[in-house]
């Protein structure tokens, strides 16, 4: 039973308490305020949820190297999406690739279940 909560009510479970939080804030901050905490609840909540598809159990006392360039790289993401950092390079390889920022998502997700990983 622990297996099956942790496979499929998890994930499920972060997608609806996110969106209902999205939700909640829109209403509540202003608008000035609500683009930058949007952007920075959606990139947790996509890390949320790519920590809770691997389901493999984990002990947070071997937190390593990898674990701390992972967080690096999270941070430089969302620093180059909100283009408080702006980077030519990194500007030209999003226009190729697809739009609407799909593959940024993907990689915030990627990350999440790359930090969980053993």
């Amino acid at each position: 039973m622990d297996k099956l909560v942790r496979r499929y009510l998890v994930p499920l479970g972060i997608l609806i308490v996110g969106s209902f939080l999205v939700n909640f804030l829109s209403r509540v901050l202003p608008q000035v305020i609500f683009g930058n905490v949007y952007y920075l609840l959606v990139t947790l909540l996509l890390f949320a949820f790519g920590m809770s598809l691997n389901i493999q159990k984990t002990r947070f006392k071997n937190f390593s190297m990898r674990h701390i360039v992972i967080v690096i790289l999270m941070i430089l993401l969302y620093l180059f999406d909100t283009q408080i950092i702006n980077v030519p390079l990194y500007n030209w390889f999003l226009s190729y690739t697809t739009s609407d920022f799909i593959i940024t998502k993907i990689m915030y997700v990627y990350f999440g279940w790359l930090f969980n990983e053993r």
